[in-house]
């Protein structure tokens, strides 16, 4: 017995975990809990969010004045982003394939921009080349590109950062619950990550930033996050967070990593020309297939219809009737971006799922 919907668009989101349902609770009981009141109220729920900080603090191999609470992704690399600038203006290092939240907040800086080809990622040599006649502000890279899955060689990277005493900023929204984050290369400066992305609740991220580096607010008007970040802190969303951190588990790395090859195996038993976009190493659990002489815009529709969701590209720029700035940054021709759909899985996914994808696909095709 098949599931009404089989879902394989987890790098838009992930389903929230029952246990993460729980913790929130604490929050959603009716009390109203302000974290920066004095009230007894208030103490408790500030108590709340320093063993929250403390565990995701320790998970990342970090001290807990390193971890900063964010509404998610996106501001977490608007923070990043114009902070480090900020804190040392000059050239900023990046690439065409950024999330679209970290190329609109570098947008006004005019980066340079590192090649990218098929393999998806800049290579290590053409960095190392730019820091010899740049001395930028920070280099700004995706751990993992969300479309297409491919990750850069980050501690290869962040070694060569540090030897260069360059601040590194990570977008590593795709990484956290697909691959190991803990402990932090010590090279990279700072990283954001997101709640949604790893089976916790919207609307909550991260910005690490190593104590050593000290960058300007982003928002102010309070003293939440020491001065950081103003606002109340969003406690539901915080318990939350590290609840779902709390619950990554490292041995369904390896179980999403097999599923996707079988789904990858099966799709080229029966499609024997269809090819994957991104040849360097993967997140275990995406692939971005190529369905040559196919509309994957009508394909996406037909197979929702069906029971299978998936995505054209990244969530945040689906719906654009644009083809993948990705695919057209890795070189890639615009009638291959036009007929290529990402599916990405979770460790609830199942081979049953898979299967039954398979035969979806077949259908439609």
């Amino acid at each position: 017995m098949y599931p009404k919907t089989i879902y394989l668009d987890n790098n838009a989101t992930t389903s929230i975990l029952p246990e993460v349902v729980e913790a929130m609770l604490y929050d959603l009981d009716g009390i109203p809990r302000n974290p920066s009141s004095v009230t007894s109220y208030g103490r408790e729920a500030r108590e709340k969010i320093i063993q929250s900080r403390r565990s995701i603090a320790k998970y990342f191999g970090l001290l807990p004045e390193e971890v900063y609470f964010t509404s998610g992704g996106t501001e977490s690399n608007h923070m990043l982003i114009h902070g480090f600038h900020q804190r040392r203006p000059g050239p900023i290092i990046s690439t065409a394939i950024e999330h679209a939240s970290a190329l609109e907040a570098l947008k006004p800086y005019r980066p340079i921009l590192l090649n990218i080809n098929e393999t998806g990622s800049p290579k290590l040599a053409d960095i190392e080349d730019l820091l010899t006649r740049v001395r930028p502000s920070f280099i700004m890279l995706s751990g993992a590109n969300t479309e297409t899955g491919v990750m850069i060689p980050l501690n290869e990277i962040a070694a060569l950062c540090e030897r260069n005493s360059t601040p590194l900023v990570i977008d590593g929204v795709g990484l956290l619950g697909k691959v190991k984050c803990s402990p932090l290369p010590k090279g990279i400066s700072a990283i954001s990550f997101s709640g949604h992305k790893c089976h916790g609740p919207k609307g909550i991220g991260l910005a690490i930033i190593r104590k050593e580096y000290k960058i300007p607010p982003l928002f102010k008007g309070g003293h939440q996050e020491r001065g950081m970040r103003a606002g109340t802190e969003n406690l539901s969303g915080i318990l939350g967070l590290a609840k779902a951190i709390s619950l990554i588990d490292e041995t369904t790395f390896t179980q999403m990593e097999t599923l996707r090859d079988h789904f990858e195996s099966l799709l080229l038993t029966k499609f024997p020309n269809f090819k994957i976009n991104g040849q360097g190493t993967r997140l275990p659990n995406t692939s971005n297939i190529y369905f040559e002489n196919t509309c994957a815009e009508t394909l996406l529709i037909n197979l929702d219809q069906k029971g299978l969701i998936a995505s054209l590209g990244s969530a945040c720029s689906s719906g654009t009737l644009e083809p993948s700035h990705v695919l057209l940054g890795m070189g890639l021709s615009k009638d291959r971006a036009l007929s290529s759909l990402r599916f990405s899985l979770s460790r609830l996914t199942t081979k049953e799922e898979i299967e039954r994808s398979i035969e979806l696909i077949s259908a439609c095709l």
